[in-house]
Order: structure tokens, then sequence, then C-alpha cells
């Protein structure tokens, strides 16, 4: 019973610790020879199933291994280690080893039984030999002797049934607390390697104890006649020295296969810090590299040039053309940018150059928040309104001072583009005190290149600005120091949104005698009132507007504009875009009659940038304009003609491995409408335009174009006259 005690406990802490073990196989990835330092290694852990290589049937040494990976390495360890003990249910075979060790206590007891035998102790006897005394005192030691073996070896017995007993139940109770424990933390290797050397200390003197006790081997030198008490010892001993070489073999083997991991993990180690450096090298390029395009991104560099060759229909000669035009943007700070451009046009063969425009603008989160310098235009000088004329200068500077919130203050110094050799200086000083109400100051000086401002060439102003109750609202009142008397002007507005509907009002009166800005057409009237209204509902769009001038200081009204406008339009959306739209203008002037204008118009469009594209469109003008920019107020801009119009375009746009190709025709009939009693000649007009593009990259476009007016002459007999144009381009962008 002891023999089998001690080899259950050794074989129990055996299988335990062997769970971790992991049989020798072949090497399955390509690229680990037989003869690699590590080979017995990466077997062991392949074999045992911790690592499991690459999909290409390597192992991948000289790379190096990312934490993910050695978290997946951990992670299989301790799963193949649950489920081998869930495998092995050791449960079951404790059971076995305790009914084992049940029959052979009872059979111990029975042999203790059958020795007792061959010395019998009959309770009978005994009291026949105390009553009859027939017996002597040593007989009488000899039996209680026996007696008190007897009762020694039993209490033996049960001692070391209760231990072993306890002994199953404790590993029971182990064995159920780590099955129904849900996360086990993993040991280190040093805590592994602990663990097992204090459980086989245990072990060992548990058993060497065991072996030795002396009522143990007097039992089996006893039952056993031909066996010393050295010669159990000695076989106890021996099995117990079988068993702990067994075990240290299995440790060592252990061993290894801790070590290899061991290993592993200072070469991950390594790996790390090798990675670590690459990092910390990646960081410092990347710094570098962010460095740079730090710097890039302040400075932004773009532009345009084209070269063009055009001729015109009814025109004998060839114009070429080149345009361009250079911006720079410097991010000087995180409160400055600085933009500088400049725009040219030049005739080569006709030996003209002209700078369109040119000029260096800083604006600024600072108090100076904009500064501009060079061809000031026009566009820029509204805060300068009615005493500025509003006219582009040939040189200039522009700047802008924010004061406190709300209160800034521009001012503006520069030379005309009409030669008058005359510097116009200008200062504006605007305060909005609530979003109601705000105040503008202006006022303008204007002197020569050397000398003293001139005295005639002065201009004040003050307005009011605000918005009440969604309704926006200017009042300015201008001065024009250069007359005496009658020298003013004053203009007031109203703009107001409501959902839909947008209103707007205008009125103007302006003395005979101010005459920077002059706001109205006829010369001698001093009043102007302009309104409209506009409205969407839908696809359709309604707008009306209308205009009046007059009050002459002498009660003159042949000066008198009257005028009205009304346009809708609808446009609905069907297989291409379908737009009716029509307007109606109305003028007169004095006594004059009222001249009117009106114009219908269908159109279908179709736009894509690649594929087919088309349109047509049909219009029908009654009294068209007579000149080319015309003014819906002006009655001197109506005409007396009636015209149709009838227009058709197609094009197609075609992707050429990356390049664009586009090609588009249109064609443009004029048909004049002549009153019933007009007999001159009318002309009829057909005018044929072919556009060819070539788009090597959005950037870059090369043009060509030409076109053919065809003039048919219908009179007492029927004539055709065609004139050509032509054009070429090349445009670059950057």
């Amino acid at each position: 019973m002891n023999m089998k005690f001690k080899k259950f406990a050794l074989v129990l802490a055996i299988v335990l610790l062997a769970s971790t073990l992991t049989p020798a196989f072949a090497s399955p990835f390509a690229d680990v020879p037989a003869d690699h330092w590590a080979y017995d290694a990466i077997v062991q852990l392949a074999a045992a199933g911790l690592i499991e290589g690459y999909p290409d049937g390597t192992y991948g040494g000289a790379r190096m291994m990312t934490r993910y990976e050695a978290a997946m390495v951990f992670a299989r360890a301790l799963q193949r280690l649950e489920g081998q003990i869930a495998a092995m249910d050791l449960l079951p075979e404790l059971d076995r080893v305790k009914a084992e060790l049940m029959a052979e206590i009872e059979a111990a007891k029975a042999a203790a039984a059958a020795a007792a035998e061959k010395e019998p102790i009959e309770t009978t006897v005994i009291e026949r030999v105390i009553v009859d005394k027939d017996v002597d005192e040593e007989t009488l030691a000899r039996i209680r002797a026996n007696e008190v073996a007897i009762e020694a070896l039993t209490g033996d017995m049960a001692y070391l049934e209760a231990r072993m007993l306890g002994l199953i139940d404790g590993i029971r109770y182990d064995l159920n607390q780590l099955k129904d424990q849900p996360e086990v933390e993993v040991p280190s290797m040093d805590e592994i390697e602990e663990l097992i050397a204090k459980r086989i200390e245990e072990a060992v003197l548990e058993a060497a104890a065991a072996a030795k006790e002396t009522t143990i081997i007097e039992r089996v030198v006893a039952t056993t006649p031909e066996l010393t008490k050295e010669d159990v010892e000695f076989i106890a001993e021996a099995l117990i020295r079988t068993q702990v070489q067994r075990l240290e073999l299995l440790i060592n083997e252990n061993r290894a296969m801790i070590a290899a991991l061991s290993d592993w993990v200072d070469e991950l180690d390594g790996d790390v810090a090798v990675l670590k450096e690459d990092v910390a090298g990646l960081k410092e390029d990347v710094a570098a590299v962010e460095d740079r395009v730090t710097a890039l991104e302040k400075v932004g560099f773009s532009g345009n040039l084209s070269l063009n060759a055009e001729k015109k229909v009814g025109q004998a000669a060839i114009t070429f053309t080149q345009k361009g035009s250079v911006a720079l943007n410097v991010k000087a700070s995180e409160a400055t940018n600085v933009k500088a451009a400049i725009d040219w046009k030049l005739e080569p063969f006709a030996w003209t150059q002209e700078l369109s425009n040119y000029y260096v603008e800083v604006t600024s989160s600072t108090p100076l928040s904009r500064l501009l310098v060079g061809r000031i235009h026009r566009d820029n000088l509204s805060p300068f309104g009615y005493v500025l004329a509003p006219a582009h200068y040939k040189f200039g500077g522009l700047a802008k001072v924010d004061i406190i919130d709300d209160l800034s203050l521009q001012l503006f110094a520069g030379e005309k583009a009409d030669g008058t050799e005359q510097i116009d200086i200008a200062a504006a000083l605007e305060y909005k005190f609530i979003d109601e109400l705000g105040l503008r100051l202006k006022g303008k000086a204007t002197k020569p290149y050397s000398g003293m401002f001139l005295e005639d060439k002065y201009a004040a102003g003050i307005g009011l600005f605000g918005k009440i109750g969604g309704v926006e609202y200017t009042g300015n009142f201008a001065m024009d120091f250069k007359a005496e008397e009658k020298n003013y002007l004053g203009v007031a507005t109203l703009k107001g949104t409501f959902g839909d509907v947008t209103l707007d009002l205008k009125g103007i009166f302006e003395e005979e005698n101010y005459a920077i800005a002059e706001q109205l057409i006829g010369d001698a009237n001093r009043l102007g009132v302009e309104g409209g209204i506009g409205a969407k509902f839908g696809v359709l769009s309604l707008n009306g507007r209308a205009y009046y001038e007059g009050l002459a200081p002498d009660g003159d009204t042949s000066e008198d504009i009257m005028a009205f406008k009304a346009d809708a339009s609808a446009k609905f959306e069907l297989f291409a875009d379908l737009t009716l739209s029509g307007e109606v203008n109305a003028a007169k002037d004095g006594e004059g009659d009222m001249k009117m204008r009106a114009l219908a118009k269908l159109a279908l469009d179709k736009e894509a940038d690649y594929g087919l594209r088309y349109g047509a469109s049909a219009q029908y003008e009654h009294n068209a304009f007579a000149v080319s920019s015309p003014s819906w107020k002006n009655p001197a801009h109506y005409g007396e003609e009636d015209a149709a119009t009838f227009a058709a375009k197609v094009g197609y746009g075609l992707d050429l491995s990356g390049a664009k190709f586009d090609a588009d025709y249109s064609a443009t009939f004029v048909l004049p409408i002549p009153e019933q009693d007009d007999e001159a000649d009318k002309e009829y007009t057909l005018t044929h335009k072919l556009n060819l593009s070539y788009g090597f990259t959005d950037n870059v476009k090369l043009t060509l174009g030409g076109t053919v007016k065809q003039t048919i002459t219908h009179g007492e007999e029927l004539g055709f006259d065609n004139e050509y144009g032509y054009s070429a381009g090349l445009t670059v962008s950057f």
C-alpha cells in the first residue's frame, strides 16, 4: 500500500508538470535546416502548437517578432495546458486509486488478523487462564504485548487511511477549482521552475517519511518473514530514487522547453530594442519631413499662361496675344499671410504690353489687419463710396487698422490711371455700436505730385448702417466741396429677405453740382427711386423692378425717366434641363412714348463632361436692344427690330488614357421679323462654330476653333456672303 501511494503521488506530480512537455517531430518549416543552432527549440515549439509560421511554409527567423505574435504564443501555451488538464480528466483516476487504496487497507487488516491467529488470543481462554491461574507470568505478558501491538497496528492503519483520503479529497478540490476558474494568469518562467522544485521536494520528503514509518516497515517485515527491516527500507528508497530520477528527467525536458522559450523571449526583446531604435530614427525622419512640408505649406505658387492667335469674323488681320498671371502666397506666421500677384497682356507683333494688375497684399490678425500696395481695383474702394470716384488707380496703397472691436480705420492713397498726375487721399472711420446701428465717417482730398492739397478737390461724407427686424439699411450723405452750393448727395437703401421673397428699395437725391460719383441718368434730374421684389415658388421664379428719375430744379420734366422690368422662369428636370423664360422691359423719357421690349425663350440643355452633350433653344425678341451693353432703365438703348433666334449645339467629351478630348459644334440662325409694310432687304444670318480642345492634363489645354458666318440677303435677289474666323490657343495653369 505504501509503495502504491508513493507511486501515485509521484505520477500525479509528473502528470501535472508534463502537460507542457512536447514530443520531438521533424521541422515543419522550409527555411529551418537541421543543422541550425535553434533547430531543436523551434521544432519543439512547433510540435507543441505554440508557433505556426507563415502561410508560405516558412518560419521567418530573421524577421522581428511583434508583441501581437508574442501574445499569440503565450495564449496557445495557456490554452494547451488547460486543454490537456481537461482531456486527462483526473477525477475518475483519483476515484480508482482511492478504491485500490481502500482494498489494500482492508487486505492489510485481514493480513493482520491472520497474523494474530497464529497466536490465538480468545477471550474465553484468557478469562479461564486468569480465573484458573494456570498460566505463568511470562506467557501472560506476551499475550498482553500482542494485544497492544494489534491495537497500535489498527490505529496506524486508520491514521494512514484518513491521511490518504484527505490527500485525495484535497487534490479533487484543487482540480475542481482549476476547472471553475475562468481565467488563469500565466506565471513567469522563474515562478514555474520554483513551483516545480517546491512540489518535488514536498513529494520526496513525504514519500521518504512515509516509507520509513516504523510501524509500516515493521508490519511489512512481520508479514514477509523473508525480508528484514533493512531490506524493506532499501527497496523503498530504491523505488523513490527511481521515481525521482524519472521526475528529474521529465523536469529536465520541461526545462529545455522553458529555456527555448526564454531564449526566444530574449531574442524578441532584442528585436524589440532594434525596432525601438528604428522607430526612433523613423520619428526623426518624419519630423524632418514634417518640417519640410510645413515650410512648403507656407509658400504657395500659382498662375496661368495663355498664348492665342485669333482672326475674328469681319477682320482681315490675325491678332496674337499672350496673357498671364502669377501669384505667390506666403504664410509668414500663424497671424500673417502675404500674397503677391501680377497680370499682364502682350501683343508680340504689335509690340504692345500692359500690366493689367499687380499688387502685394498682407492680411493679418494683428491690429493692422490689411495692407494692399500696387494697382488698386475700384472694387476695393467701397468703404470710400460717394466721396471717392469709383475708378481704377494705377498705383496706390490701402490699409485697414482695427483699433478696437467693431471700430476700424481705413486709409487710401493712389494715383488714377487717367494720367492726371494727381494723388487722391481718403480715410474712412467705421464703428458699429450695436447690430442695429453703426456709423461711418469718410473724407477725401486731392493733391498734385508737388504742392499743397487742391482747394476744390475735397469731399466728406457721413453714413449710418444696421439691421433691424431682418431688414438691412444704409444711409449716406456726401458733399463735393468743388462747388459752394447744391453740392451734396443723399442715398438710402433697404433690403430684406423673408423666406422665398426678397425686397429692396433705393432712394437717391443728387444736387446738380455734385459730380464725384453721379448716380442718375439725366443730367438735370435730382431724384431717383428704384425698387424690386423677387419670389420663388417651387420651379417658378418671379422678379419685378421699377425705376423713376426726375425732379429737375426748374420743374422741367423732359428728362424724366420711368422704367419697368418683369421676368419669370421655370426649370424642369426631364431627360435634359428644360427652361421656359420670359422678360418684359418698358421705359420712357419725358413726354415720349413708352418703349417696350419683350423676350420669350425655350431652352433644352444636357450638360456632361464626358460622353454626349447637346442643347437647343428658340426665342423671340420684340424691340431688341440696340446696343451691346444695354440698360433696361435707359430708353435710348431700346431698338425697334424684332427677331427670332434658333440655336442648336452638340458636343462630345472623350477620355484618352488620362487626356481629355472635346469636340463641340453650334449653329445659330437669326431671322429678322419685318413689319408688314417694310419692303427693305432683310438679312438673315447663320453662324457655325466648331471648337476642338485637347487637355493633356487638367492644367494644360490646347484649343482650336473655327467660325463661319453666312449672311443671306432677301430682297429682289437672293444673295449669300460667307465670312470666316478661326483661333488657336494653348493654356497652362499651375
